[in-house]
């Protein structure tokens, strides 16, 4: 039996709902309202000690983090292969997804933590914001919450993150010169990880991921959301 916690289609939640597609696998759902903090109920925390989702739970297995998930769906379900079979493509597709993770995921979610949540943190009450906070177990998470709640980040900090954006976007035209896909000439997971968060930064930084600054890049985004 396979289960899959998640938010809506969209960000991290998104990667793993784009390979189950993918691989035709059919799974139980479990929608987690992050604006009612439903990711923070015991019953989450029991899963997932972050209070995070996605959670996959497959056989009464519990596997966390999106990238990962993702690679244990291509392992336990080899059929269609979303990994290239070159150990080489194989390397390029893990060293971009880490690259997704670790700069242009961060990048988006400070825009969007700004852009998409700060009205709904700042309409929260201060005894029941203390209150929701009290059952957020990641500190990090908490500060994010408390930013937006307050004063929101700097105008610095937004900025660096649209330059991080911009240095992935730079990258992601550079590997599409010549190639449909990311890595290996074939649709793979750094095109599954990379799309929500290239997604979100066309849909929070209009002004610089258009079609303009980033022609291949735009025209990979429909491509992938043809499918």
């Amino acid at each position: 039996m396979l289960e899959l916690y998640h938010y809506e289609p969209y960000a991290n939640s998104m990667k793993v709902m784009m390979c189950l597609q993918e691989k035709g696998v059919e799974f139980t759902s479990h929608y987690v309202d992050l604006l009612k903090f439903e990711q923070h109920a015991p019953e989450l925390i029991a899963l997932n000690a972050n209070g995070q989702v996605p959670v996959l739970v497959h056989d009464g297995r519990v596997i966390t983090e999106s990238t990962m998930i993702n690679e244990y769906l291509d392992d336990a379900f080899p059929e269609p292969p979303l990994r290239p079979a070159d150990p080489y493509e194989r390397a390029r597709m893990r060293i971009f997804s880490k690259f997704v993770d670790e700069v242009l995921m961060p990048s988006v979610s400070r825009l969007g933590w700004q852009f998409r949540f700060r009205d709904f943190a700042q309409a929260i009450p201060e005894a029941e914001f203390a209150e929701r906070m009290s059952h957020v177990p990641l500190k990090e998470i908490r500060e994010k919450w408390s930013t937006i709640h307050g004063a929101g980040f700097t105008d610095e900090q937004l900025e660096d993150s649209r330059r991080q954006i911009r240095w992935v976007i730079e990258t992601m035209e550079d590997m599409l010169d010549g190639e449909i896909w990311l890595c290996g000439g074939a649709y793979s997971l750094a095109d599954i990880n990379a799309y929500p968060n290239v997604e979100g930064g066309f849909r929070n930084y209009a002004e610089y991921c258009d079609a303009a600054h980033a022609p291949r890049t735009a025209e990979w985004l429909a491509r992938v959301a043809a499918r």
